[in-house]
């Protein structure tokens, strides 16, 4: 039977991951992978093991995308053809990787999830949208769809190894195909709803979910989300962009430091 503080504790860290997925778009994984590693062990809970962790976070991100892409799809931020070219693409990929990401061992997972979070951070470094690019209008907004669908099936197998992947996708519609700011935030949710909702049913299926903590971090991400959302329109795009980066670099720090066995 699994302890009922556990199941508070991992509630509180889905309130952290949906705040997040609702301010900055990325579907909440990117954190909760490391929250749900390696907070829990701190206040003397067992430590999770990544491949339990990883069916836990696409649980929560594909749940805490509905809530705040719903959000800021009230608000007229969200382009339908990015949308369903990356959307359908990523989820063909979630779904493959999902069934079979029970296979890899922790450290595998642990490594990857370092690369993609040291390969986004460096695709930060491009130069930023003109201010004219960010401020476009949702009607002036095009993009090159054969790259995009490359790139987003690429990430529907990381999404379906990780239950995170979806980071990938803000960084590379702003820097690389220069979408604005808002506009690649409110999209990459409806993108992560549909890749992650294949790879939730991958990990289903293969029975890989932890069904009552699972419940924990959506009930407690769901609140989070919608708190995110309201924060995200008081916010510009610079500082919305730099909170990002921000964040992904601390997360790359803390899991290469686990990778190379600084893990105390």
């Amino acid at each position: 039977m699994i302890d009922s503080t556990l199941i508070l504790t991992i509630a509180s860290l889905g309130v952290i991951g949906g705040f997040f997925s609702g301010l900055l778009g990325f579907g909440g994984g990117v954190l909760m992978f490391p929250l749900l590693y390696y907070v829990p062990p701190l206040f003397g809970f067992i430590r999770l093991e990544a491949t339990t962790v990883a069916a836990i976070v696409i649980s929560q991100v594909f749940f805490s995308t509905i809530v705040g892409g719903v959000a800021h799809l009230r608000h007229k931020r969200v382009h339908a053809p990015i949308v369903l070219a990356a959307g359908i693409t990523s989820a063909v990929g979630s779904f493959a990787a999902g069934i079979v990401s029970g296979w890899l061992s922790e450290y595998a997972l642990l490594t990857l999830f370092g690369g993609i979070s040291a390969m986004v951070l460096l695709m930060m470094l491009l130069p930023a949208p003109s201010r004219e690019q960010d401020e476009a209008a949702l009607g002036q907004v095009a993009v090159s769809f054969a790259p995009l669908s490359v790139c987003s099936l690429g990430a529907g197998v990381i999404i379906g190894f990780l239950g995170a992947g979806n980071f990938v996708f803000v960084p590379l519609l702003i820097y690389v195909l220069k979408v604005p700011t808002r506009i690649a935030i409110a999209s990459s949710l409806f993108i992560a709803m549909m890749n992650t909702f294949s790879g939730f049913a991958g990990k289903l299926i293969s029975g890989q979910i932890p069904l009552l903590l699972a419940a924990g971090v959506v009930v407690g991400a769901a609140g989070g989300a919608m708190i995110g959302e309201k924060i995200h329109g008081k916010l510009s795009g610079q500082a919305l962009r730099q909170l990002y980066a921000l964040m992904v670099g601390l997360i790359t720090v803390r899991v290469w430091l686990s990778i190379l066995g600084f893990d105390g």
